[in-house]
This record gives structure tokens, sequence and C-alpha cells, in this order.
């Protein structure tokens, strides 16, 4: 557990979050949605802004194995903020940047095959409720948040190298929800140490998710007021090239025994 301690030089001025929350509120389920009629009205004025590297832009912070790390310029730069704003000893873990919309059709893709293998008896109404708050639509009018380049799933490596707790349980999608009542106090702490360091940097949190952060994109201006949006979807065609290297899998037992018979 940790203490948020902004000593650092503030950072530019952002409009600021229009919602409150409050730990001590008992949390609504229903209070983070943001609807895609709202996100969809408003207009995206692409701004074509340069996405960078976080290896040269951040070179500070961590970078979760199979993470694209590219993210807008102005985005890169707020990233590097909150790293300076985190107590020492701690570390910005970034485990999604950018996706491309293939990258983003996939994960929806398996979503939707777990959730209807999970659940059968489900109707395609509540298959796609579920859906939908798991991970974003391909809407062409409402691009998802990180084919934009404006938005990161982060977490935070303390000063013994292990993860920081920001859930207290195994059943982590349960208490998602950045606000939710009943979290361990070394949890609430941590997301509130997380919450003051990435609001301070300019970056807005979609309640529904304690990890994930944008700015620029259709659910930032919504949750500032914005009445348009700087950031549309980008194109990256060596995108698979450029992801953080995966460590390499160790062999099967299987695998290990062939490889000394035939030895």
């Amino acid at each position: 557990m940790t203490e948020s301690t902004l000593t650092e030089a503030p950072a530019p001025v952002f409009p600021k979050p229009l919602l409150r929350p409050s730990f001590a509120d008992r949390f609504d389920r229903r209070s983070f949605g943001e609807p895609m009629q709202k996100l969809r009205s408003i207009k995206i004025v692409e701004n074509n802004e340069p996405l960078v590297d976080l290896r040269d832009a951040c070179p500070d912070v961590i970078l979760r194995p199979g993470c694209l790390p590219l993210l807008r310029e102005t985005v890169a730069g707020m990233v590097s903020h909150v790293q300076r704003l985190l107590p020492p000893g701690h570390t910005l873990a970034v485990g999604t940047g950018l996706r491309t919309i293939e990258m983003q059709k996939q994960i929806r893709d398996s979503f939707r095959a777990n959730l209807t293998e999970k659940h059968p008896d489900w109707t395609l109404a509540t298959l796609n409720r579920t859906l939908n708050r798991m991970v974003a639509p391909l809407d062409p009018l409402s691009p998802p948040p990180h084919t934009t380049g404006g938005a990161l799933d982060v977490g935070v490596v303390g000063p013994d190298s292990k993860d920081l707790i920001f859930s207290g349980t195994d059943d982590w999608w349960s208490v998602a929800p950045t606000y939710f009542h009943k979290l361990t106090e070394e949890a609430q702490a941590n997301r509130q140490m997380l919450i003051d360091a990435m609001e301070h940097a300019g970056l807005t949190n979609y309640l529904g998710e304690w990890w994930h952060w944008s700015y620029g994109d259709q659910g930032w201006a919504l949750r500032v007021g914005s009445p348009i949006a700087y950031y549309g979807p980008m194109i990256v065609d060596n995108a698979e090239a450029l992801k953080v290297p995966k460590p390499p899998e160790e062999p099967k037992p299987d695998e290990t025994l062939e490889a000394k018979t035939e030895e």
C-alpha cells in the first residue's frame, strides 16, 4: 500500500472529468456506462498527431510482453509525467497501448467465443451487452479507444519488482470498476495513488476498468464534456513486428523428451 506524493511540477492544464466518483459511495454498476449513442454523437476532428514508440519516448516505464507500445505524442508525454509523479521506486507498467482494428477484432472474437461457451443460455442481447462492457465493439462512428493511439491499460510495479495489488481478489473482473466500494484497504489506496497521478497528467478513466485511461478519444471527450475528439483510428502496417517481444515458451515435457531422444 502506498500514498500519493504529487510534488512534481504541474502538468499542462487539461479539462477535468465531469464526474467525481468516490470509494465512499456504494458503486452502481450501471453508472460507468458510456453509451454508444453518446460516443457516436461526438465528432472526431483528427489532428493528425503522430504516434511515438514508448521505448524511445518513455524509457523509464515497463512495457509488458506482447504490447504494441505506440501512443499519440501528447499521450506519451502524459505517460512520462505519470512516471515522475509516482512514489519513489514505483514504475508504471503499460500492458496495452495501440491496437490495430485487426487486433481489436481478434480480441473481441475470442471474448465472444469464451462467453458463448460459458453461457450457452444467454440471449444475443445479453451476450452483446456483456461483451461490449469487456471490449469495445468495432463501430465505424465510434472507433475502439485503443485503435486511436489515445488509450492505454496500466498497472504499477513496486520497489520489490512485484505488481501492486489493485483488486485483492482472484475474481478480478468483479472488482474491475475503478471506484468499487468493496475493495481491500490496500487495493483502494493503490487505486487512489494511480488515479491521482493519471488525472494530474491529464488522462481520464473509463470507470468500468480501473486500468483503462485515455486522452483525445471520444471516451475522453464524453468524460470532460468536449464537443469534439482529436483522435480517430490509426493504421500501422508493421504492427506485429513492433510489439514488445514475448519470452520464448518453455518446451513441453514430451517435446524435451523427444529432443533428448533425437540426440
